[in-house]
């Protein structure tokens, strides 16, 4: 029983919880299944950093405020060890 519902021990209930878990668990392995391929291709020495494309305007927006407020998103390699834990100043 999933611990955010309300007690309901209606069959209709039971049917649509059993329901409802299968299509979680499809889902789950799908996600698994592509986030792994995702992490494969980047790990990979043909992954190069590059522009989002120009129809994301919501991620491209939000990836332009991370490299202005952090210097080193903008970087194509690793940052040194430490770098995060240098004080910042917080610009407004």
């Amino acid at each position: 029983m999933m611990a955010f519902a309300l007690p309901d021990d209606r069959r209709e209930m039971k049917l649509v919880r059993y329901a409802n878990d299968r299509i979680n668990r499809h889902m789950n392995a799908e996600d698994t299944w592509l986030i792994t391929r995702v992490q494969a291709g980047m790990a990979s020495k043909s992954f190069t950093v590059g522009p989002i494309g120009r129809s994301e305007v919501c991620p491209r927006s939000f990836a332009a405020k991370i490299r202005a407020a952090i210097p080193e998103a903008r970087l194509h390699h690793a940052p040194p060890p430490g770098w995060s834990k240098r004080p910042r100043t917080v610009r407004e």
